[in-house]
């Protein structure tokens, strides 16, 4: 039970003590300006942008696509511990936010509303929040530190599994109309001479169990749920529930107590996506 519990922290970022869970997303350190950071590809989805800065001037972005008409919805967010909640204001990351037909907005930090993630009992605190209407476009993000802390940022509201890509926005090919040309009269060409197949390189069918095992520290924290096994590691030092609630799951097989507690929603494992390395070898 208290793996499950474990898992369930780490899978889920709580608004409010009945708000439902965000997709976790973290911020690299290539993550330079927003066209360089990763795209969340429907930004009416909700997710949980967290960044982590270690000295002033640093900077960290990423991008939201939305449609005419969606809701343009994000929050700032800290944990309400040390050393975070003995910052002032003006000691934390700036926010700045742009977007099509000339958008730009400054996130003003102006409240510190108090609400319980109830999985951890870790509080948090919202410092702004924004809500309006979308123009169809790409949103950018972009923070700027001014000194070492960690941030949270909640965007989307939209309760269901989301697509995040890194590199430029997919945009559709078009089909271009060819003229007809002559068809040249064919000449005579010498038969090539076979070339040996090269062989392909071997693909990884999977993981064993005992792989997964020997990464069992914070240092190389895997796990298996459903038959996939995941690395945890970068995770271990960014969600919300702090380091040990991530590092009790590393070496282990969750899959029984994770279907248990969510056998009533469909595909819950899909929330590890941007985790998993590959199958679990039998």
């Amino acid at each position: 039970m208290k793996k499950l519990l474990a898992l369930v922290i780490a899978l889920t970022f709580l608004g409010t003590s009945s708000a439902p869970a965000h997709q976790p997303v973290d911020l690299l350190k290539s993550d330079t300006t927003a066209a360089k950071g990763p795209l969340l590809v429907d930004g009416t989805i909700s997710f949980a942008i967290r960044a982590s800065f270690t000295k002033a001037g640093e900077k960290k972005g990423f991008r939201a696509q939305l449609q005419e008409g969606d809701a343009l919805n994000f929050q700032y967010l800290i944990m309400d511990k040390k050393p975070e909640s003995a910052l002032k204001m003006t000691q934390l990351p700036t926010l700045v936010v742009t977007g099509p037909g000339g958008f730009k907005t400054t996130m003003k930090l102006n409240e510190r509303t108090k609400f319980l993630e109830t999985y951890s009992q870790t509080m948090y605190l919202y410092l702004g929040r924004h809500s309006s209407v979308a123009k169809s476009g790409v949103y950018s993000f972009l923070l700027t530190s001014r000194g070492k802390a960690s941030i949270t940022l909640g965007v989307g509201d939209k309760e269901i599994p989301g697509e995040v890509l890194r590199g430029p926005a997919p945009t559709p090919t078009q089909t271009q109309t060819q003229t007809p040309t002559p068809t040249p009269t064919p000449t005579p060409t010498p038969t090539p001479k076979p070339t040996p197949t090269p062989t392909p390189t071997p693909t990884i069918a999977g993981y064993t169990m005992a792989q997964v095992k020997a990464n069992n520290s914070a240092k190389s924290c895997w796990a298996v749920v459903d038959d996939y096994v995941y690395d945890l590691t970068k995770w271990i030092n960014s969600h919300p529930g702090g380091p040990g609630a991530i590092v009790s799951l590393c070496g282990t097989d969750a899959t029984a107590s994770f279907k248990s507690q969510h056998q009533n929603q469909a595909k819950p494992a899909v929330r590890l996506d941007s985790y998993k390395l590959g199958p679990l070898k039998k």
